[in-house]
C-alpha cells in the first residue's frame, strides 16, 4: 500500500530526490527532473540512483543514503517538491 501525503493547503505533496556532492556542491541538485506522488517511489528511486555506485549506503535512522566515487562523498535525501 502506497501513502500519498498531503501538504497543509490539502493538495498532494510530491517527492523529489537531491544530492549534494562533496564540499565543492554550494547547493544541493536535484537527481533527475522526476517528480514522485508517493515516498516509496521516491525511495525507490534513491536505491535505483545508488546502484549507479561502487560504495553506498545510508544512516542508521534511513533519512539520507550517500555514495562515494571518484569525485568525493554524495549525500542524497528525499525532499518534498514545494
Amino acid at each position: 500500500m502506497q501513502r500519498t501525503w498531503t501538504a497543509p493547503d490539502g493538495n498532494p505533496t510530491m517527492f523529489k530526490i537531491l544530492e549534494l556532492k562533496a564540499t565543492q556542491s554550494a547547493a544541493a541538485a536535484q537527481v533527475g527532473q522526476h517528480r514522485y506522488s508517493t515516498r516509496e517511489e521516491a525511495l525507490a528511486a534513491v536505491k535505483k540512483h545508488l546502484k549507479t555506485f561502487n560504495v553506498s549506503g545510508h544512516n542508521p535512522e534511513g533519512n539520507y543514503w550517500w555514495a562515494r566515487d571518484a569525485e568525493g562523498l554524495r549525500k542524497c535525501w528525499i525532499s518534498n517538491a514545494d
